[in-house]
């Protein structure tokens, strides 16, 4: 990437009845030797250790609200609300790690981000906020990089759009995890670098509420109260989008990786879109993964 190189839920946030956590801390370092920052996700740690590389810290408070939007709605200012001047681009066919597995995040600074649709100065298209509706802090998977601009993917429809946003605007990160789904062969494989460290079976949407292919990301990671109910005991936001659901209990039809209580389903297309694991399975993936994490489903 050349030298200036550096976690149906949406809606289903409603679904789970009680307070949902974002149980990510977030811990920045820098490595010796200059090059870009690494990003290091951690489920819900009871206190983080204190190193000399610690850059900052971020956690969303435990017992956060069904409807944070609602609820914090007063705070957001007028010249913030999304402006559509353009067609934002989308993705295209591409890969969006390096040959050695890893990726890069684009970690938000402030408390909005202006996104363009193409790298030069102008009206923005959209802002987008930093924190998200669930709590989460703004975490976007790069697709490219140029010296001044840096091309993201977005968690908004249509499924792959992108935009372009100021390379002193964020933080880049290093993360070496991805996942990709097959939906035909039911199965979920975790990448760390260039080797797999994890296959399971999955159960994927049926044909009537397929899940939608593509390069997604991790957006949230959610802890539902009960963790043997429907979602398990973890839950990932992705910036997938339902093609079918578009309203979905009360939200965007918002697709997810999460647990089950139904694991007999396990090797079946039986969901609404979502892509479930074992319970087993979805606790592990909680332990490891940044938000930003890329996310390709294919058939």
């Amino acid at each position: 990437m050349g030298r200036y190189s550096r976690r149906l839920i949406g809606g289903y946030a409603a679904l789970l009845g009680v307070a949902a956590a974002v149980i990510l801390a977030v811990v920045l370092t820098r490595p010796s030797g200059g090059g870009p920052e690494n990003a290091v996700h951690r489920a819900a740690p009871a206190k983080p250790k204190a190193a000399p590389t610690t850059r900052a810290h971020a956690s969303a408070k435990a017992k956060r609200a069904a409807h944070p939007k609602a609820k914090r709605a007063a705070a957001a200012p007028r010249v913030a609300r999304p402006v559509h001047v353009g067609p934002l681009p989308l993705a295209g066919h591409v890969k969006p790690w390096r040959g050695d597995g890893t990726s890069y995040v684009a970690s938000v600074r402030s408390s909005w981000l202006a996104v363009y649709s193409a790298p030069r100065p102008q009206r923005p298209s959209l802002f987008l906020r930093n924190r998200d509706q669930i709590g989460s802090p703004r975490a976007l998977l790069v697709h490219t990089e140029r010296k001044h601009w840096v091309r993201v993917f977005l968690p908004r429809r249509p499924n792959g759009v992108t935009g372009w946003i100021p390379r002193k605007a964020v933080r880049l990160l290093k993360n070496p995890y991805r996942i990709q789904v097959r939906l035909r062969a039911h199965r979920l494989v975790l990448w760390k670098g260039d080797r797999v460290v994890l296959r399971t079976r999955t159960v994927v949407g049926k044909p009537s509420t397929p899940t939608p292919t593509g390069t997604f990301f991790v957006t949230d990671l959610l802890k539902p109260s009960d963790p043997n109910g429907s979602y398990g005991p973890y839950a990932f936001n992705l910036s997938a989008h339902s093609r079918v659901f578009f309203h979905f209990a009360g939200g965007d039809g918002v697709v997810a990786i999460h647990g089950t209580d139904e694991p007999w389903l396990l090797g079946q297309s039986a969901s609404h879109g979502c892509v479930r694991v074992g319970n087993p399975v979805i606790r592990r993936l909680a332990r490891v993964l940044p938000l930003g994490t890329p996310v390709v489903i294919r058939q």
